[in-house]
């Protein structure tokens, strides 16, 4: 699949589409686009990356809608990090997996990730996983 944001590569992971400004260099991500867009090149980001920081979203949400648990009850903790994917940028983003094994460091891979829209739709979106694959355990 491809879009503005990521493209999904056949082995399951993903690359974060970003923009590297044709003057200054600099990356942004996402792609800018509109009038800006000439001012930047398109880069598809690598797909692995080292987790740079993190914190763990432990608090559940307080109002409706829960967009894929009925209650608060059934919220369950989750990771969201900075991600140095190569030389070119930090991501931010979710990070899917058992928030307790996440280590500052560690091997990430980029990958898609499914979540609830109001609408009733999934939406699919990049997150991070680490590479070894313990987000499985």
């Amino acid at each position: 699949m491809h879009n503005n944001i990521y493209v999904e590569n056949p082995d399951g992971k993903a690359r974060i589409i970003a923009g590297k400004n044709r003057d200054t260099g600099k990356f942004v991500f996402p792609m800018p686009g509109g009038a800006q867009k000439s001012d930047y090149e398109r880069v598809e980001l690598p797909s692995s990356g080292t987790l740079w920081t993190y914190t763990v979203q432990r608090i559940p949400p307080k109002n409706p809608p829960f967009l894929g648990i009925n209650s608060p009850e059934e919220y369950e903790p989750f990771a969201v990090g900075y991600v140095r994917l190569g030389d070119e940028a930090m991501i931010e983003g979710r990070i899917i997996g058992d928030p307790e094994r996440l280590k500052i460091g560690m091997p990430m891979d980029c990958v898609t990730v499914s979540f609830p829209t109001e609408e009733g739709t999934p939406m699919r979106t990049y997150a991070f996983e680490p590479a070894d694959g313990s987000s499985n355990s």
